[in-house]
Parts: structure tokens; C-alpha cells; sequence
């Protein structure tokens, strides 16, 4: 099975002011600790979902393929529906990564990966807390592609059977979204 993933890097930062993902964290953007972490687990992909003219498209260079969406900031769901419809057949699933999480592990996404199945949505837990990313099996692919607003695929988790998967990774509890989860983001190792 062919597992990819997607990364949602084409937010409005509305509750930031500025352009969080490229905030520095550890001395790299923030939204660049996601994108390595999928790359050390192996991941196919990624493609990422940018706001057209993002500088992402020249900084990631190959490492990986931008989908432009143009009507990115009218929500999560039309950046989520964009990156699925860009998706390889070859994928059997896919693993969608929020851009502002740059604390889940490299191994939370290779165990997410090794429970892939078509009709699969698995979500990663800390402590019994469901969190992010999650895995989507390919049979979900259209819904996620009508997918519209800014919810991303919370409906779709509330409406179908989910698999929690307990990792004993926090990380996939943290996102950083205001300006308060950054400065305590910073101070945190990386």
C-alpha cells in the first residue's frame, strides 16, 4: 500500500495576524517541522496546500509538490478538497498534517501509515485524546474532495467510524494557533 501525505499550509492566520507557518521556531519556519517529519517517515508525497504565490513553492523546491488553492481562504475544507483532488492514483491513503503542528513524531506517522487500509480513517491519541494528523483511506477520498468551508474533515470524523490509535506522542495535541501555543511552542525543544 502506497501511503501519502498531504499538508495544509494555505491557512489565513486569522487568529495570529501574521503568517504563523513561516514564524520561526527553532531557527526553521514552523510549518517546515511538519514537512520533515513526513519526509523521515517515508511518506509519499507530500503534496502541500499553499495560497497562490506562497514562498513555500520556491523554498521546498523538490522536496515537495505544491498544490496552489486559489480559494484557500475561504476555509480548511477547500484546501483539503484541492490537495485530495491533486492526489497520485497510486495512493491507497493518505495521511492529512496540519501545518501548524510541528511536534508530531516521525514514528506517530509510520504507525499511522502501517494501519492503512482503503476503507480506513485512523486517528492518532495521547492519553485517550483523539488528535492529529489523520490517516484517510482511499474509499474517503471523494468525500474529502467536496468538502467545503472551514471544518476540514471534522464532519466527516464525527459521521463515520474512526480507529483511535494511542500513540504516546503529545505532539499530535499541539498546534500552534495563536500567539500565546507560539511563544509556549518556543519554548519547548525541537
Amino acid at each position: 500500500m502506497t501511503v501519502g501525505a498531504i499538508l495544509l499550509a494555505a491557512g489565513s492566520a486569522r487568529r495570529m495576524g501574521e503568517d504563523k507557518l513561516l514564524a520561526d521556531l527553532g531557527g526553521r519556519p514552523l510549518v517546515e517541522h511538519a514537512l520533515e517529519a513526513i519526509l523521515a517517515a517515508g511518506l509519499a508525497g507530500p503534496l502541500v496546500a499553499v495560497a497562490p504565490g506562497s514562498m513555500l513553492v520556491e523554498r521546498w523546491g523538490t522536496k515537495a509538490r505544491c498544490v496552489e488553492v486559489a480559494d484557500h481562504a475561504l476555509g480548511m475544507g477547500h484546501s483539503l478538497a484541492a490537495a485530495i483532488e491533486a492526489a497520485p492514483l497510486e495512493w491507497s491513503a493518505a495521511i492529512v498534517f496540519l501545518g501548524d503542528m510541528p511536534f508530531v513524531r516521525p514514528d506517530t506517522l509510520a504507525m499511522l501509515a502501517g494501519r492503512a487500509m482503503p476503507n480506513a480513517i485512523v486517528r492518532p491519541a495521547f492519553g485517550g485524546e483523539p488528535g492529529n494528523p489523520v490517516l484517510w483511506g482511499r474509499e474517503h477520498f471523494p468525500a474529502l474532495a467536496r468538502l467545503t468551508g472551514d471544518q476540514g474533515g471534522r464532519a466527516l470524523l464525527r459521521a463515520l467510524p474512526v480507529q483511535l490509535l494511542e500513540c504516546g506522542d503529545p505532539g499530535v495535541l499541539i498546534d500552534v494557533d495563536t500567539p500565546e501555543a507560539l511563544a509556549e511552542a518556543r519554548r519547548r525543544p525541537v
